[in-house]
């Protein structure tokens, strides 16, 4: 074989598994875009969980997944929980957090009291970016 048969059958191959790979992949994989609850600015680039305070809930960013305790344990699912699925968590408090590990829960108890639920008010969707855990975080994202 020569030179020029060897690269047509390696450009033949290459352009089949191209093939095969657009069919055999799910087309959802490369159009899936944030949750709908997200507002519409995004969120920052260094920002990895969302904190969900009013139900005790995390939102992995890079994962996809959501994080959050039932039945006496912390579960992770690709969907909303369905637990959640009647709230519309476009309007829950959102706390950027400042982790980027990838078990937010283990400091739990720190964010359900530095982010604690006011019970008596009722506040339109609010977002704000907090530490990940009390005394880890940067201040402004300055990296020192």
């Amino acid at each position: 074989m020569n030179m020029e048969t060897i690269k047509n059958r390696i450009a033949t191959l290459f352009g089949v598994l191209i093939l095969v790979f657009m069919l055999v992949v799910p087309t959802d994989v490369f159009s899936q875009g944030p949750p709908p609850w997200a507002p519409a600015h995004g969120y920052r680039a260094k920002t990895r969980h969302i904190y969900f305070p009013d139900q005790n809930m995390y939102y992995d960013i890079q994962r996809g997944t959501y994080i959050y305790f039932n039945n006496g344990k912390w579960s992770v699912s690709v969907k909303v929980p369905s637990i959640f699925v009647g709230i519309n968590l476009g309007r829950s408090t959102q706390i950027e957090l400042d982790f980027y590990g990838d078990r937010p829960q283990r400091y739990n108890y720190s964010h359900k009291t530095k982010y604690k639920v006011k019970k008596h008010h009722h506040h339109d969707h609010k977002h704000s970016k907090g530490n990940g855990h009390p005394g880890k975080g940067h201040g402004k994202g300055h990296g020192k």
